[in-house]
């Protein structure tokens, strides 16, 4: 078996493991809307993730290593939030977050051959205080958000927003006052 080969099974035998341990306390269990948010923030906080708020909604999925995920005091996660921590995902202080939002971290790099590489590159996402980020918005992998933000719904983040204002659309662009 080539090191390559090799790496590529004890990559995907990690990932399955997880799906049925601790992605099954994380997203099945903790997940359900039946679960108090209290409980839910110390089962999160147990499985590795540094969250110091316990307003995390249910229906949401955590994925990759929960000490990769980090979210700030006063923080709001609205239902059906996914978040893909293969790189850190940092959410700041008394932020907003609308339903079904979409955090990711993963990239897949093109080869040489044209072909796209199988193995996901972590690009961190980090997400400065006060943010409002819309219902449905797509934050995708290597993103910084600032201080003071607000991504309005349905927006697709593809750049930094760093500067405090309003960015909408897909790609999210700052809106002129």
């Amino acid at each position: 078996m080539t090191p390559s080969l090799r790496q590529r099974l004890l990559r995907e035998l990690r990932i399955d493991l997880w799906a049925m341990t601790v992605g099954v306390f994380v997203n099945g269990l903790l997940g359900l809307d039946a679960v108090p948010r209290v409980l839910r923030w110390l089962g999160y906080r147990l499985a590795g993730a540094r969250i110091d708020t316990p307003n995390i909604f249910g229906s949401g999925q955590l994925h990759g290593p929960m000490r990769n995920i980090r979210v700030g005091a006063g923080t709001f996660i609205n239902r059906e939030v996914y978040l893909e921590a293969v790189a850190p995902i940092s959410i700041g202080r008394d932020c907003q977050f609308g339903p079904q939002v979409m955090v990711v971290t993963s990239h897949h790099e093109r080869l040489p051959s044209g072909r796209v590489s199988t193995v996901p590159e972590g690009r961190e996402v980090w997400i400065g205080d006060r943010a409002w980020v819309g219902a449905r918005v797509l934050i995708l992998p290597g993103v910084r958000i600032g201080d003071d933000v607000v991504i309005g719904a349905g927006s697709v983040v593809t750049k930094d927003c760093v500067k405090p204002g309003v960015y909408v659309g897909s790609p999210a662009r700052e809106l002129m006052s």
